[in-house]
């Protein structure tokens, strides 16, 4: 099994745990903002549910009618994903204005420090090989479960805020206002997903970012290898998923001789495939004489 999918795996037990400790919590004790936190973390579940299928899919091999490979369903699933949280953040909102305030026991800060550390393990492990592998689908569940943990911790405030309420009245409506401040970070997840997933959707090219920079960088050390035969070139990097698609348009040296251009353009080619960190699946190299010299 993929290192990737080992860790969706991993992160899906690990949320539904937290998810139940909290759902259960929040009715139990009465306390709206724990609820709220709590459903906020299924939805991680969820999420990471759809992203292991979108994950699977997104590895299966290209066919005849799709020859770049599957890599841009994970933006389809990260989309499904920031429709699922805008729908959540409605929904808390709506319950945050019916539900009665109880001032909750102390003792429930040891139940959300417990999920507070649980929550932070799996973070970093997801950022640790998603950064790794180059996974679009981990770095999208990184920033969810980033939103969540920063709930969670303003949970942990309002039962301490909560505490005073009978002397302070006015601190009742900490719970309301924590339960809009996690439907508020949800909101925001939501958004910033479907806008980026969108755009990536229609055909995101990618420019001056460190990756081109890293493309750029490989280029000029293959050229110094081949004693200069590229005068110029153009970049190309097409995303799809975890994957890159390369299209390179090149001006070589005029004096280079049509076997020459061959053995240049098939050991770049071969060179761009082979190497470990450009993530780079397809090449499409070009060779022109029109290219602006740099």
């Amino acid at each position: 099994m993929k290192v990737e999918l080992k860790i969706l795996i991993y992160s899906m037990i690990n949320n539904l745990i937290i998810s139940i400790i909290k759902i259960s919590s929040g009715l139990f004790f009465k306390l709206g903002s724990l609820l709220a936190d709590g459903l906020h973390t299924l939805s991680d579940f969820i999420t990471d549910i759809v992203c292991f299928i979108g994950a699977k899919i997104s590895k299966k091999k290209p066919t005849k009618y799709h020859p770049f490979g599957f890599g841009k369903v994970e933006y389809l699933t990260n989309l499904f994903v920031g429709f699922l949280l805008f729908s959540l953040a409605i929904f808390i909102i709506i319950h945050a204005f019916l539900e009665e305030t109880i001032i909750p026991p102390l003792s429930i800060l040891y139940i959300l420090i417990i999920t507070f550390i649980l929550k932070l393990i799996a973070i970093c492990v997801m950022h640790i090989v998603g950064k790794k592998i180059n996974s679009n689908t981990l770095i999208i569940s990184v920033e969810e479960s980033k939103a969540d943990l920063e709930s969670s911790f303003i949970i942990m405030i309002i039962t301490i805020l909560l505490q005073f309420s009978s002397k302070y009245p006015f601190l009742k409506y900490t719970d309301l206002f924590g339960s809009l401040f996690v439907a508020a970070i949800v909101l925001k997840t939501a958004l910033k997903i479907i806008i980026d997933n969108s755009l990536s959707i229609i055909g995101e090219v990618e420019e001056d970012g460190p990756y081109y920079n890293k493309v750029a960088e490989f280029l000029e050390n293959f050229n110094q290898m081949e004693h200069k035969k590229i005068e110029a070139y153009d970049i190309d990097l097409i995303k799809y998923g975890a994957y890159y698609k390369l299209q390179l348009t090149l001006d070589l040296n005029a004096n280079l001789s049509l076997r020459q251009v061959t053995n240049v353009v098939n050991k770049l080619k071969k060179n761009i495939l082979k190497h470990p960190s450009l993530h780079i699946k397809y090449v499409t190299i070009y060779v022109t004489d029109k290219l602006e010299r740099k």
